[in-house]
């Protein structure tokens, strides 16, 4: 048999099984690119064949138990003349130094046999739970697209799709909570002379309004109230039984201005406005011991600093990709590790992570990557004799894994006594 009657029954075979319950082997890609290079019309019936067990497509790699092959697929508009994969697993392919993202970082997809249909595969750790989604680039410019072939999706509108391997940890703590088993939800606003401006409060009190309950206080509002609900989180461990009815407080946004204060504008407001008003405001009693504060990157390090510079008012601090590498203006990167005296007798706890994937040098640390500035500081920490504790979770700079980070850190911190 020739080659052109070989490859026209192959369009025929998946035509016919374009109507066919999904039941066998996925077709392959190398089946697709042929399809679409004897027919350049398939593109439909590429896509359905491509799309029916779910995207993106999952694989074992043989010989390789610690990563599963992922390929990304998007059907596009024909006018579409760039697609690119965003998100933080790029980090394992990317060449260093990032200094520009879309050209260094967001990975270029491919077109299978010049269709409409992109592509792009990578081989990712198992135990990887990551947002991502597409930036396309047509004549009105380049815009980020979620993934509709994905359901799994962070929460909100417009939400990233999210890739989840088989090896992340344990999800019950993401679960979805129905606003009425959580109580009332409260939006204020307090007027904050040290930030010279109001702030706007999401607060979800504690179950059956203990006046008792440590209150977690979170920077960012959109993250943690939109698209990875903290308020589920502690619920979902409340629970469980991992953790003590707790309050939680989230802060709209970290000022950009405050870098130029070194962040003590940030402990100011937390330590002698939001805790007096919340005492005054909620009747809740907040002993130092009962008050957690924490954020993610750039608020991850605030909340360090306020941990360290106001002691008498925090009780812990967790830190998840805390931008430890940052120095005021003139400094060497890494500042607040050298800026620590002796822990005082009541010295606040800390729990710092960083994500298995930050470990792409970049213009903004430097070459201080995430994954090693967060270990110094926390080897800082211990040495200056606060407790603390490092933790490396899977994932990248992504709320996708700081979600789970941030379930593990609870637990760790305020796990009930045997």
């Amino acid at each position: 048999m020739t080659a052109m009657p070989v490859l026209l029954a192959l369009v025929l075979a998946t035509a016919a099984a374009d109507d066919a319950p999904a039941t066998g082997a996925a077709v392959s890609l190398a089946e697709i690119e042929t399809l679409l290079t004897v027919q350049p019309g398939a593109v439909e019936q590429a896509w359905t064949q491509l799309s029916r067990s779910g995207l993106p497509r999952i694989e074992p790699i043989a010989g390789d138990a610690a990563r599963s092959r992922v390929t990304f697929l998007y059907k596009a508009g024909g006018d579409v003349t760039e697609v690119r994969l965003n998100s933080v697993i790029n980090a394992v392919r990317v060449d260093w130094p990032v200094e520009e993202f879309n050209r260094d970082f967001a990975l270029p997809m491919q077109r299978i046999a010049d269709s409409r249909i992109w592509r792009l595969t990578l081989d990712v750790p198992r135990d990887v739970q990551a947002s991502y989604s597409f930036l396309v680039t047509g004549p009105n410019g380049t815009g980020r697209v979620t993934d509709p072939g994905n359901r799994r999706r962070l929460r909100g509108g417009a939400a990233e799709a999210l890739l989840t391997l088989d090896r992340v940890g344990d999800l019950s703590p993401l679960l979805p909570v129905s606003p009425g088993r959580l109580g009332d939800r409260q939006i204020r606003m307090i007027d904050s002379e040290a930030l010279a401006r109001p702030v706007t409060l999401d607060i979800q009190p504690a179950a059956a309004g203990d006046a008792h309950a440590p209150v977690l206080i979170l920077y960012d509002a959109f993250n943690w109230g939109e698209r990875a609900p903290a308020r589920e989180i502690v619920h979902n461990l409340v629970a469980a039984g991992r953790i003590p009815p707790m309050h939680v407080v989230l802060i709209d946004q970290l000022d950009t201005s405050s870098g130029q204060a070194r962040y003590a504008d940030q402990a100011r407001f937390i330590a002698d406005e939001l805790l007096p008003w919340l005492r005054a405001e909620f009747g809740w009693r907040l002993a130092r011991e009962d008050v957690l504060i924490g954020g993610a990157s750039r608020r991850g390090l605030s909340a360090a600093i306020t941990g360290l510079t106001r002691p008498e008012a925090i009780g812990a601090v967790v830190s998840l990709s805390g931008s430890f590498y940052w120095a005021p203006p003139d400094e060497a990167p890494e500042w607040l590790a050298r800026q620590l005296a002796g822990a005082p007798d009541q010295a606040p706890r800390f729990l710092l992570a960083a994500g298995s994937l930050e470990h792409v040098v970049t213009s903004t640390n430097q070459g201080h990557v995430m994954l090693d500035a967060n270990r110094n500081m926390a080897e800082a920490l211990g040495a200056a004799g606060y407790p603390t504790t490092y933790r490396i979770y899977p994932g990248g700079h992504d709320i996708a894994a700081w979600r789970l980070a941030l379930a593990e850190a609870l637990a760790e911190l305020y796990a009930p006594e045997p």
